[in-house]
């Protein structure tokens, strides 16, 4: 038996799904610049490496320093700035951080920054929907609102990307769920505002996604019976669209949101 059947076949066993990237390594994001907030999470990790593996020059924020730190490590940058949404009046001077830290103009905004919760219709509090609005609506409103002007004062012609979520999809009753609603009219509206100043604007909302949110981390099963495809996705998948969309490749896609449900909420199970 070839090395390649064994490991499909351990993968079978396990439960696992083997996962090709669906573009090549090498040069598609060659001589850009990249910024990805909330880098050091598990999708925006997997963004930057693969924005990184197609030759871009990435920089990272997080909220804790010690976590983006050993993330740059991991993805082979030396280049970060420690950033919280919540603190919407820092944004512009966080901006002009990250430029400094990458050494050239940012032409790339991927927001991977976002807060999840456990909600009970009924006894949701004003601490609750707060926290999910400030981050995943407004910190990420005045961030795009702070890098289009960034690009329009420095006459970029350049891509934002927000990872929002197949919540968008489904009845909003919880904090959460508002939030990824607004946050795909706000990808319209922003699309709309920008694209005169050559600045293209879109969005990806994946469903359930493997990682540390979800409970899951490194060489845990990916199973998932109550999903049509039967698995979780892999942050590494949803990476290798998001290179797309912000490349050369993804100029004519603008103001879409891309949905990576696997099949929730699209299709029926088949039994």
């Amino acid at each position: 038996m070839s090395v390649l059947k064994k490991i499909i076949n351990k993968l079978r066993t396990e439960k696992l799904v083997p996962v090709k990237c669906s573009v090549e390594n090498g040069s598609i994001l060659a001589g850009k610049t990249a910024l990805v907030v909330g880098g050091s999470g598990g999708i925006g990790k997997a963004v930057a490496k693969e924005l990184a593996k197609q030759g871009c020059n990435v920089v990272i924020s997080g909220r804790d320093p010690e976590k983006t730190k050993k993330c740059c490590q991991e993805i082979g940058t030396e280049h970060f700035v420690i950033m919280d949404l919540s603190n919407v009046s820092s944004i512009p001077e966080k901006i002009a951080e990250a430029e400094k830290a990458a050494g050239a103009k940012i032409g790339i905004l991927v927001n991977s920054s976002g807060v999840n919760g456990k909600f009970k219709f009924g006894s949701i509090t004003e601490e609750e929907f707060d926290r999910a609005m400030d981050v995943n609506l407004k910190g990420a409103f005045f961030l795009c609102q702070a890098m289009g002007n960034y690009m329009i004062e420095n006459k970029i012609h350049g891509h934002i990307l927000n990872i929002s979520s197949s919540s968008a999809l489904r009845p909003a009753w919880s904090p959460y769920q508002i939030s990824k609603w607004a946050v795909k009219g706000m990808t319209v509206g922003l699309a709309d505002k920008l694209l005169p100043h050559g600045i293209i604007v879109n969005a990806i909302a994946p469903g359930p996604v493997a990682t540390e949110m979800l409970g899951k981390g490194e060489g845990d099963s990916i199973e998932m019976p109550q999903q049509p495809s039967k698995r979780y996705a892999l942050p590494e998948e949803i990476a290798s669209l998001a290179a797309y969309m912000v490349s050369d490749l993804g100029d004519l896609i603008v103001g879409d949101t891309f949905y990576i449900t696997g099949g929730s909420g699209i299709v029926s199970l088949h039994h």
